[in-house]
């Protein structure tokens, strides 16, 4: 019975090789994928750039011919092996039958290839609830350090966005593992995107109380919750090619109040402030949002995500505050409050600098 199951995978996968052929190119677009769990099995197909694989692009032009495959294919069965996983409680599934293919470009279907198709089967227990799929083949070029994989059970849908730093997610988590998993990519968010890390260096540069930094935190926290919510429950959605360049303005405009205020000596009410770090916060929650909204959770597990993605936020943000507190504390302490002023003045300028170059960086790529 063994043998018999695994000659009809065989044959099952050998004949879809067959019969995509030249319109290979058409199975899978570029850095997606799909895992799609049926009875006892979950059944792969993935897009990974050749560039990820080590040692079978012969000439190094970075793409993959039909001889270097030929003569490659061991090598490239073992590395998918030992780079995509699927685990359970029970430990890694088994991979059986993996088999590739080009997928070269759709006006030259006999040219060299920079994507290699890969398909395969883990053997998986229809009793089996949870697991963690993890693919460890991201490239070196542009747009190769990203996957995205649809994977479905029954009626089930999620969407999964691996990446180098982000290599392995739960698949249809229970209740725990979204709120440990999204407080930590909601976190990671906040430290890896300098934009947000600089608006709320801005922010917090207008004064050094404890004061300030609770109603300035609580405003920002309010703003981009309320966008979050209305973007992942609701789908609302404004395209990157906006929310991006606005984000940059929002560096700019905070930034050049506060020296405008400054200049002209006059003490701005502390509530017109909070109301325009609040304005602000609501425009980083839509970028925030792409984040989130790209994992394509539903009914439960999203307002689970939302949450522990918003809670990893504000302990990012709270971490970093707590960060900007501990330097303004220690210049005063050791270099005065006239080196404390000095620095506040410095960020200030630095940021509008900063802002206005990310303004038309993100212009420019988006005319492109």
């Amino acid at each position: 019975m063994r043998f018999l199951q695994r000659a009809l995978l065989t044959g099952w996968m050998g004949w879809l090789v067959l019969m995509s052929g030249a319109a290979q190119a058409h199975l899978m677009v570029a850095q997606r994928g799909t895992l799609n769990f049926v009875d006892a099995g979950a059944f792969m197909v993935l897009s990974l750039p050749v560039s990820a694989f080590q040692g079978i692009d012969d000439d190094g032009d970075g793409r993959l011919s039909m001889a270097e495959g030929h003569a490659h294919w061991r090598d490239i069965e073992e590395q998918v092996r030992a780079g995509v996983q699927l685990v359970s409680e029970q430990g890694a599934a088994p991979l059986q039958g993996v088999f590739f293919n080009l997928s070269p470009p759709d006006d030259a279907p006999a040219a060299p290839a920079s994507q290699l198709v890969v398909m395969g089967r883990f053997a998986w227990s229809s009793g089996l609830q949870g697991g963690r799929f993890g693919v460890r083949l991201f490239g070196t070029q542009a747009g190769e350090t990203s996957l995205q994989i649809t994977v479905t059970r029954g009626g089930d849908t999620q969407l999964l966005t691996l990446s180098p730093e982000r290599a392995e997610m739960a698949v249809f988590p229970g209740f725990w593992a979204v709120i440990s998993d999204q407080v930590m990519m909601g976190a990671h968010h906040v430290w890896a995107g300098a934009d947000h890390l600089l608006f709320l260096l801005v922010v917090l540069a207008a004064g050094v109380g404890l004061s300030h930094l609770v109603w300035t935190l609580t405003c920002f926290t309010l703003g981009h919750a309320l966008t979050l919510l209305a973007c992942v429950l609701w789908g609302w959605k404004v395209s990157p090619a906006l929310v991006e360049p606005a984000i940059a303005i929002t560096i700019v405009g905070m930034a050049g109040f506060d020296r405008w205020s400054q200049k002209q000596g006059q003490t701005v009410p502390a509530a017109w402030r909070w109301g325009l770090v609040f304005f602000c916060a609501l425009i980083h929650g839509l970028g925030m949002a792409e984040a989130l909204t790209g994992l394509g959770l539903q009914g439960a597990r999203k307002f689970w995500s939302l949450l522990g993605f918003n809670l990893g936020i504000e302990l990012g943000q709270l971490a970093a505050a707590g960060v900007a507190m501990g330097v303004f504390w220690a210049l005063r302490r050791f270099a005065g409050a006239s080196a404390v002023a000095m620095a506040l003045r410095l960020a200030s300028w630095s940021a509008m600098g900063l802002g206005t170059f990310w303004f038309f960086q993100r212009v420019a790529l988006t005319a492109l």
